[in-house]
């Protein structure tokens, strides 16, 4: 009897684990470059919440929760023209973000105060968060909408007025600060690479000029003022800030912290290389902050880059909150 059993369990064993294999490939070849997560199975009740229903647009792509965005500033998108996305961006939206993203905005609105949101979007882009944020703020009936939202790029931060407007939000909705400039660890002068169109992303702010930067791109490079994260926050507490800053980030939100914990209820930080990650869980969790969502970055190896930054083929992402600030 003990030998029949033993071998029914073993059997059983090995069913299980073909199943688990069979269900781990399956997984991977659905959800490719998303397989490592960083949403859970419950953030989709949280995006139904806020979901809004939208008639397509000539020209325009409208996400899930009724923000428009000219297909223009997507041209890898142009199919996308004109759509709807009616399903929650879970995995991702398939067009410029993943899950954490938007449950990371969405979970900071929620935990602010009911009549009020404050945000900044450093390495703002066309400042799609920034956007996104005070969309979703006016929506809730707040009456006190914060939005700040610093690029550096000359071009890019000229695209960030008219994506505000064409989803209503004006001075008179907002208070709205747009800062042509980069967060840095102190003030200074940087150079950014020059920018010619939406199509081109990941420029970084270097403190001289490169003749390549550190994807191995040949660059020319424009200058722009630095700021640390203390010039560029309102006065009070801020909800959320959103940071993408290719590489800067553990540099400049070290120099931050103290900052960061007196006046910041929640942070999402886009990360760019398995050294950064380790750099701002050891900065976070040592300062007491909890992390609610997290991604790793993916890369592929690249001997010729000169640094592991350039290695990275898919941003990661972190999501903390900060428990000082109730």
């Amino acid at each position: 009897m003990f030998s029949f059993l033993k071998l029914s369990s073993q059997r059983e064993r090995m069913v299980s684990e073909e199943t688990r294999l069979r269900q781990s490939i399956k997984a991977r070849a659905v959800l490719g470059d998303d397989f490592f997560g960083g949403w859970e199975e419950q953030d989709a009740s949280l995006f139904a919440n806020y979901t809004a229903q939208s008639a397509p647009e000539e020209g325009k792509i409208i996400d899930y929760f009724g923000v428009r965005t000219s297909a223009h500033l997507h041209p890898w998108a142009s199919h996308m023209s004109g759509s709807v996305h009616a399903l929650p961006p879970i995995p991702d939206d398939q067009l410029r973000a993943e899950a954490i993203e938007y449950f990371a905005t969405l979970d900071a609105l929620e935990r602010a105060p009911s009549n009020s949101f404050t945000m900044a979007e450093f390495g703002a882009s066309y400042a799609p968060w920034a956007c996104f944020s005070a969309v979703l703020a006016k929506r809730s009936a707040r009456k006190n909408i914060s939005i700040t939202a610093v690029e550096a790029s000359k071009y890019l931060f000229g695209l960030i007025e008219g994506h505000l407007a064409e989803n209503g939000i004006s001075g008179y909705s907002a208070n709205i600060t747009l800062i042509n400039g980069a967060v840095a660890t102190e003030k200074c002068t940087l150079y950014f690479p020059k920018v010619a169109s939406a199509a081109e992303n990941g420029g970084r702010t270097e403190n001289g000029t490169v003749a390549v930067d550190y994807l191995g791109r040949v660059v020319e490079h424009e200058e722009v003022l630095g700021y640390p994260v203390s010039d560029l926050l309102p006065e009070g507490i801020t909800d959320l800030i959103h940071v993408d800053i290719q590489g800067m980030e553990g540099a400049v939100l070290s120099s931050a912290i103290d900052v960061l914990n007196e006046r910041v209820r929640c942070i999402f930080v886009g990360t760019h290389s398995r050294k950064i990650e380790g750099e701002l869980l050891e900065l976070f969790h040592t300062n007491a902050w909890t992390l609610v969502r997290e991604r790793p970055t993916r890369f592929n190896y690249a001997q010729d880059r000169k640094e592991i930054t350039g290695w990275t083929t898919r941003d990661g992402g972190q999501y903390w909150l900060n428990p000082r600030i109730p």
